[in-house]
């Protein structure tokens, strides 16, 4: 019989990339198995066999691209990288179950909370946990004083984000934005938190980085945080949202509190940081698939990562 594989999807992209970091760090048997839509993909020399893929914005062809390729390489375990591919492989779980594979995303529910960012806020004021005051754009009626944040209601992570400073700007982005939020600014530029959690179900584990953004919006230097209050409200979301898998929480702090403005339901930038650190999600979702044992230890108490980056040539002719 063939070696089983991993498909990691969107290798082009920094999450896609360490996803494949994390699974060779365990030194998987598995067959490690790409794919992007670009044929150039940085992260194509790092798997054993690459595969160009439609776009998820065609679902027939993606399903048929996934169903020629299951069988092909005897795909038995699908990381997928792209929120758009979150959500595709969300409405398909009849059909991905019936072929045996075992797509690691998150339960219809908290994929469609936390997707939503006015659904994230009502799913944290409902739980009495902190958080920024929040309307949707339609309905905001000059209930905030400025600056204030702007942004997409759905998807997670900072794209599409807009500071406005004025009631000028506000007017300008109002007239050509459509299902927005607009958010209470939290302050502090060197005062944002990310927390990785994860749970079998039964026990909740995170870790919690203090976290320097690049421009493009994702973590370029981390440090480690033990703090027990960030650990607390991590386990209280895991549990209230009955979590059985891994999701990425952002906060700011707020004095001795952490005030939780975004929830990600899917693995975040800061994954290989975090494997590095000893919380190794991307195993831990496959050793439960496994029913094998998860154990958690920090492999350090403090330390720092930067962020890397390097270069992949291809088709090279002398």
């Amino acid at each position: 019989m063939a070696k089983k594989g991993i498909l990691i999807t969107g290798i082009g992209g920094d999450i896609g990339q360490s996803i494949i970091r994390c699974i060779k760090d365990i030194d998987s048997p598995f067959r490690l198995i790409g794919c992007d839509i670009d044929h150039y993909a940085s992260g194509r020399p790092s798997v054993d066999k690459f595969l160009i893929a439609p776009r998820v914005a065609e679902p027939k062809k993606y399903l048929k691209f996934l169903d020629d390729n299951i069988s092909k390489y005897n795909i038995k375990y699908i990381y997928p990288a792209v929120e758009s591919e979150i959500i595709f492989f969300d409405l398909h779980r009849e059909y991905f179950n019936g072929k045996g594979v075992i797509v690691f995303i998150n339960k219809p529910f908290i994929i469609n909370t936390f997707f939503d960012k006015y659904e994230t806020i009502n799913f944290l004021k409902r739980n009495k946990i902190s958080h920024p005051a929040t309307f949707l754009l339609e309905k905001y009626n000059n209930q905030l004083d400025f600056p204030i944040i702007i942004k997409p209601r759905r998807g997670c992570g900072g794209r599409g984000l807009i500071k406005l400073d004025g009631p000028e700007e506000f007017k300008a982005q109002k007239k050509v934005l459509v299902d927005a939020v607009v958010q209470e600014y939290l302050d502090g530029e060197n005062n944002e938190y990310t927390t990785g959690v994860f749970s079998d179900g039964e026990e909740a584990h995170s870790i919690t980085f203090k976290r320097k953004l690049s421009p493009e919006g994702f973590s370029k230097m981390v440090e480690l945080v033990r703090d027990e209050k960030i650990n607390k409200l991590a386990e209280k979301i895991a549990r209230s949202s009955n979590l059985v898998g891994s999701l990425n929480i952002q906060s700011k702090r707020n004095g001795e509190d952490f005030t939780v403005f975004e929830i990600n339901p899917r693995f975040s930038s800061t994954v290989y940081f975090r494997h590095y650190f000893g919380f190794r999600d991307v195993e831990w979702w496959m050793r439960l698939a496994e029913n094998k044992k998860i154990n958690f230890k920090l492999k350090y108490k403090r330390g720092v990562g930067v962020r890397c980056f390097n270069e992949n040539f291809f088709n090279l002719k002398k």
